[in-house]
């Protein structure tokens, strides 16, 4: 008689979600974390499972968190503050290789979790580890459109930029619905970073914009004088030049106070200048200003409108996400945008004198705070999210 050698299958334990949500975030920027500690404070605890890495992790596992530690899916190549397309490209060219592990390992973090709804915040892999799984999926985003990433490069470089919008557009299409935290139209800033594509478009809602303070039960700060003006230029390297202007052209207003928040140090710091790395109320300080100098990060446009508070904004150069936030909100008539190529005292001497005498900038951005507490972002993303989370427990 013939013998048949059996084989035995082990099967995969069923997914069996509770009312629990998982939350993965990107570490690059202060924005992702920061929108995610804003959802994370609307839920208890012991239901939310924190997915990211290097300092977002810390700063979740600080304030004790449930956390997982995730690979980065992308490594951007910089230098002295340019985006440098094809440095990227060559870095990440073996990332299909290693993306299907990080698809894996989300895939099972999420069954480890059993999370009933996945919030993903400028990471891909859980958006497919939740499709592979049947779990209801949120993208939250700022940018669903990235070919103008590329636009302005090589024509191969062109025809990549092609691909990975293509790419993009597939897994963001298999998300449950794209969230935006910003204004709707026509009042929103980042715009010109969104996808016009249908599959994208038709999952797209707006929600108002998602930051992590109450404006109305911030502390009360005493401004240091009639003119009080907070600068925020963080510690990359390739903003030591615009750091120096400042201080330069701080020396041109002694009845200004100029709060300076960056990582750099100088001699010559005139009286009314405050250098400090950090402070855990700066969200009070910026309350308190006339007006802010800045970046042009997403999160940070929101912070300021929600506060009310006109801004001059220096894009980074080639960060085409940045330069795209700045030309909006110079079209809103919020902020005035300064290039790094036109950063020098006397031309922000002008611009200084033009946001101060003008109010049409601060009525503006008043108008957005107004709209900010009418639009309630972070209650509505939360009561979106507890829907989804609660639809796998409901039959």
């Amino acid at each position: 008689m013939p013998i048949f050698e059996t084989q035995i299958v082990k099967k995969k334990k069923k997914y069996v979600p509770k009312n629990r949500l998982y939350l993965s975030f990107s570490s690059e920027g202060l924005g992702h974390s920061s929108r995610a500690m804003a959802i994370a404070r609307g839920f208890d605890k012991e239901d939310l499972v924190i997915g990211s890495y290097s300092y977002a992790l810390e700063r979740f596992k600080n304030e004790g968190y449930t956390c997982v530690e995730l690979p980065p899916e992308f490594k951007i190549i910089g230098a002295k503050g340019t985006f440098d397309v094809k440095k990227t490209i060559l870095q990440n060219r073996s990332g299909a290789l290693t993306f299907n592990n990080i698809v894996r390992k989300e895939t099972q973090a999420i069954r480890d979790s059993e999370a009933s709804c996945v919030i993903a915040d400028g990471r891909l892999a859980p958006v497919m580890a939740a499709d592979k799984l049947s779990v209801p999926c949120v993208v939250i985003t700022n940018q669903s459109a990235f070919y103008p990433f590329f636009e302005k490069d090589s024509a191969l470089i062109r025809v990549f930029g092609r691909s990975f919008d293509w790419l993009m557009k597939t897994w963001l299409s298999s998300a449950e619905e794209i969230m935006i935290p910003d204004f709707p139209p026509p009042f929103t800033v980042c715009l010109y970073n969104l996808s016009q594509n249908f599959k994208v478009k038709k999952r797209t809602r707006f929600v108002g914009p998602l930051v992590c303070f109450n404006p109305d039960e911030l502390e009360e700060i005493e401004k240091p004088a009639e003119k009080y003006v907070v600068v925020m230029l963080g510690g990359h390297a390739y903003r030591k030049p615009l750091f120096d202007t400042v201080i330069e052209t701080a020396k041109k207003f002694p009845d200004y106070f100029f709060d300076v928040f960056a990582s750099f140090k100088t001699d010559g710091i005139p009286e009314n200048v405050r250098v400090q790395g950090f402070a855990p109320n700066i969200a009070s300080r910026v309350n308190a200003a006339d007006f802010v100098i800045t970046q042009a990060g997403h999160s940070t446009a929101m912070e300021l409108l929600s506060l009310g508070k006109p801004s001059i904004v220096i894009p980074d150069y080639k960060q085409i996400e940045q330069e795209n936030n700045a030309i909006r909100m110079e079209e809103l008539q919020t902020s005035i945008r300064m290039q790094y190529a036109e950063f020098f005292p006397d031309n922000l001497t002008e611009v200084i004198k033009k946001i101060s005498n003008d109010p049409l900038y601060s009525e503006n951005a008043m108008k957005f705070k107004q709209m900010a507490r009418e639009i309630q972002g972070r209650n509505r993303v939360i009561e979106v999210i507890k829907d989804y989370t609660r639809r796998l427990q409901r039959y």
